[in-house]
């Protein structure tokens, strides 16, 4: 589950960098599970932009056909960084979990947090520098150097 969210993150980030031009897209995965159903939608006059706020996606799970809906909502400045940020909503049964994620223009720093139905901070990973961070509940840190 968490390599499908780290790829399908990665995917959400290259449709909100412009990188595809369609408004839907069908995606294979490469676990057998089926074929991922992708479908955003790019507000009028926002299409060239790297943050295009009012921006949609929505993936569909092929086995559940549960969707989980991406919002882009705005700019906010991490730690001296502008990060496109944007609101997920897992729509999975029995969880009323959300989730955060953002990412700077270039894609080299990057903010994922996960909260429970009270808002609070269940798990966070951050990317800033070549180093990988991730947090859980009970506050373990664990760092990890990609260079």
């Amino acid at each position: 589950m968490f390599k499908k969210m780290i790829f399908l993150l990665v995917l959400f980030t290259l449709l909100t960098a412009g990188c595809t031009e369609k408004d839907s897209t069908t995606i294979s995965t490469s676990d057998g599970e089926g074929d991922v159903d992708i479908s955003f939608n790019v507000p009028e006059g926002s299409e060239n932009e790297w943050c295009p706020v009012g921006m949609t996606v929505d993936i569909a799970n092929p086995q559940t056909f549960e969707i989980i809906s991406m919002e882009i909502v705005g700019i906010e400045t991490v730690d001296g960084v502008e990060m496109c940020k944007s609101f997920i909503d897992p729509n999975t049964d029995g969880m009323n979990a959300k989730m955060t994620y953002m990412f700077s223009e270039d894609g080299e720093t990057v903010e994922w947090m996960y909260y429970d139905a009270n808002g609070n901070i269940i798990w966070q990973m951050s990317v800033k520098d070549g180093t990988m961070t991730m947090t859980d509940m009970a506050g373990n840190v664990n760092s990890y150097d990609l260079t």
